[in-house]
């Protein structure tokens, strides 16, 4: 349980939160606003099951932050929102969580152009060099130390290359540490540059059919503006109407 002893200006993410954000200005909005939501819904709330105004005010100023940094657009609130403020707190959440679904869009198709599917024969054939790869490491004339952290960054391909679709900058990432290793060691590690190659190779291929394979999609347009997300309130009765509709119910 977290304290509801917090002003409107003190937010729920800490300094940590903010270490290895992505790049990506979305995606970051994303994870940060998730961290600091996951928190908010941990505070202890009333007996009516309403969470305190103050610690929703935390969160929309610090949401509101973030948007503003992150040039998300369009997310605001009202601190002094006529009404009951549960309905100022589920309007901003409904336009934050608008924002969410079009970052979580772009990020699949971001993700998409910097990943590949690999076909069964060509990731068989990657493996097939691999298990190559790790016959000639276990057996060549290194420090265990060299040779164990070479085969844990080899099991760490294998694990990329198990996904439905393989990451390229995770997978050059370890074909480059690989490549020192095996230039430092080229002596006793006589195939493996032939058996890298092969390997970047593949995947270049299956990248450049998918690519040749696949239209090209326009640019990211900006943000549209968000619809009006405010809770339709039902209509109030009046007093003339309220004592008409008894009329109509006296049988005399």
């Amino acid at each position: 349980m977290i304290s509801t002893d917090r002003g409107q200006g003190v937010g729920y993410l800490k300094n940590d939160d903010y270490d290895d954000l992505p790049e990506d200005d979305g995606e970051a909005f994303a994870k940060l606003e998730a961290i600091s939501r996951d928190r908010l819904y941990e505070e202890e709330r009333d007996r009516d099951g309403d969470l305190p105004w103050e610690c929703m005010l935390s969160y929309m100023n610090e949401i509101t932050a973030l948007a503003d940094q992150f040039e998300v657009t369009e997310i605001s609130y009202d601190a002094q929102p006529e009404g009951h403020y549960s309905n100022e707190f589920a309007r901003f959440t409904r336009a934050v969580d608008y924002r969410l679904a079009q970052i979580r869009v772009r990020m699949s198709r971001r993700n998409k152009r910097n990943s590949v599917a690999i076909t069964v024969p060509a990731r068989e054939k990657i493996q097939h060099h691999l298990e190559r790869l790790k016959e000639e490491v276990k057996a060549a004339n290194i420090p265990d130390k060299r040779k164990n952290a070479l085969l844990d960054r080899i099991a760490d391909f294998e694990a990329e290359l198990a996904k439905r679709r393989v990451n390229l900058a995770a997978v050059m990432t370890v074909i480059a540490l690989v490549s020192s290793v095996i230039h430092d060691n080229a002596e006793t590690l006589i195939e493996s540059p032939k058996i890298v190659q092969a390997i970047s190779a593949l995947f270049g291929a299956a990248k450049t059919e998918e690519d040749e394979a696949t239209p090209k999609l326009p640019a990211p347009e900006p943000f549209k503006a968000i619809p009006d997300l405010r809770t339709a309130e039902p209509p109030k009765q009046t007093f003339a109407e309220f004592d008409s509709d008894l009329d109509d119910e006296v049988p005399f």
